[in-house]
Formats: structure tokens, C-alpha cells, sequence
């Protein structure tokens, strides 16, 4: 749909509720992860360690792709530095990727929650239903 003044295109209302507006209002941010307290944490830090899980084979798979051959990121400092510039640009293009990297934190942090961070508990309650 157009934007009402400025002639541009916009996001769907659905969308924009996800992305956000133009002045920040609105949208996923760390702040509603933290609301989750600490298994919102446990749950962003996760979605974040899949994700460079992933960022550096495909970088590297990147590489061999266009030079033929795969990294030697220990000894030659070209490819280390050839790895490390592919990161860099997919962590830029990522960065249109944040909402849905929070809204997995976001669908994770309960399934976190009961399975992670309290797990002892619901240990201990079993334990004592036996007893």
C-alpha cells in the first residue's frame, strides 16, 4: 500500500506492528525479551549462538565457492581474513533478520523456562509426589 504523505511504500499493519515504525515505537525489542527475566536471556543468547552456529560454514562454504578452495583460518591469514569479512557482511544483511531473531527468543523463553531454568524444581516437585 502507499504511505499516506510521503508517496513511499509501507508495510502491511501486520508488519509494522512486527517491524516496528520509523521512530522506534512499537515492534520486538530486547525489552520484551527481558520481561521473560532470565529465561528470555537464556533464550536470545541461544537463538543468538544458532545463529553464528550457522554464519560461519556458510561463510566458509562462501569461500570455497569462489576461490575453490576451503579456508585455512589457522595458518593463512587471508582466508582468516576473507572468513572473517563474509561474517561481517552477513551479519550486516542479518540485521534485517533481528525481529525474527527476537520473536524466536520470544516463542523459546517459555519452553526455556520449564526446561532449563526450572528444571530442578520440577525435579524436586515429582520427588515429592513419590514421597
Amino acid at each position: 500500500t502507499l504511505d499516506g504523505g510521503g508517496g513511499g511504500l509501507s508495510f502491511p499493519a501486520g508488519l509494522t506492528n512486527l517491524f516496528g515504525t520509523k521512530d522506534g515505537a512499537g515492534g520486538l525489542s530486547m525489552a520484551d525479551v527481558k520481561t521473560f527475566g532470565i529465561a528470555g536471556t537464556v533464550a536470545y543468547i541461544l537463538t543468538e549462538l544458532a545463529f553464528w552456529a550457522v554464519a560461519f560454514p556458510v561463510a566458509s562454504a562462501a569461500l570455497y565457492q569462489s576461490t575453490g578452495h576451503w579456508p585455512d583460518v589457522i595458518n593463512d591469514s587471508t582466508d582468516r581474513g576473507t572468513v572473517l569479512g563474509f561474517i561481517f557482511a552477513g551479519a550486516n544483511i542479518a540485521r534485517l533478520l533481528v525481529p525474527v531473531r527476537l520473536g524466536a527468543a520470544l516463542a523459546l523463553a517459555p519452553w526455556v523456562d520449564d526446561n532449563i531454568i526450572n528444571r530442578g524444581e520440577q525435579n524436586q516437585e515429582s520427588l515429592e509426589d513419590v514421597i
